[in-house]
């Protein structure tokens, strides 16, 4: 099957399930899930999810690629099992965790995100000679659905700024959640922060789409003799290795 929807359709039906269940098994909304089924969104963040749910192969899920059906996959999924895992309980881990909770109590696991001794730099760059994972922090499943990111923190990676470029967008030393997932030239979306390694320098700039497909990366800063704007093409783009998308800040206020 040549499309995402139709690979999602068929591995849906195949185990009889309706859209509600499984927007509800992997996180997302209904009415997310079925852009994905009508063809109206080519890529999603919840590919792993969903492939866990159809029990499928997720490169034959994300691009076509191989067989349908996973080897390693046994049983099949029912509307019972989804709703035991949905209604299970683990409110006593998240009492017992160092954890981030926005916006209440959690009714799921908690989610550890590794955090990377890379500051990214938000201006001319800051080099990094090891790249060491340190600790992780976890994360509630509500705060990274709310926030549209892979609900079991594949990709996801915390890091701090350092340098004032991004003005009071991102002040130095912001924690930051990045997305590394979104790193691909074709996925720019205009006027969002992104993190780049520049032969070896971790940077942050915010990215400006041009009609004529380059890209403008721009700090937020106004002083741009200190901190000029920089054009990239796709042919230069390989200069710009693209880390990942900033996709929240924990300011200071």
């Amino acid at each position: 099957m040549s499309t995402l929807a139709e690979r999602v359709k068929l591995a849906r039906d195949r185990l009889n399930l309706s859209q509600q269940d499984v927007a509800d098994a992997t996180g997302m909304s209904q009415p997310s899930y079925y852009k994905i089924e009508k063809g109206l969104t080519k890529r999603t963040t919840y590919i792993s999810e969903l492939a866990k749910v159809f029990e499928v192969n997720i490169d034959w899920l994300a691009n076509g690629i191989g067989e349908m059906l996973d080897q390693g996959a046994i049983g099949s999924v029912t509307k019972s099992s989804l709703s035991n895992e949905k209604d299970r309980d683990y409110s006593k881990d998240a009492k017992n965790s160092d954890h981030i909770i926005i916006g209440g109590r959690t009714d799921y696991g908690l989610v550890d995100i590794k955090y990377l001794d890379i500051k990214a730099s938000c201006g001319n760059g800051y080099v990094n000679l090891e790249h060491p994972d340190s600790h992780t922090q976890a994360f509630t499943v509500e705060f990274l659905r709310d926030n549209d990111l892979p609900i079991d923190g594949n990709g996801l990676v915390l890091m701090h700024a350092c340098s004032d470029s991004m003005g009071n967008t991102i002040p130095h030393g912001t924690l930051m959640l990045v997305n590394t997932n979104e790193s691909e030239y074709d996925n720019f979306i205009n006027n969002k922060i992104y993190v780049f390694n520049a032969d070896g320098e971790m940077m942050c700039k915010r990215t400006i789409k041009n009609l004529d497909g380059t890209v403008i990366l721009k700090s937020d800063n106004t002083d741009k003799d200190t901190y000029p704007d920089q054009l990239i093409t796709r042919d230069t783009f390989n200069q710009f290795a693209l880390f990942g998308r900033v996709r929240y800040s924990f300011l200071k206020h």
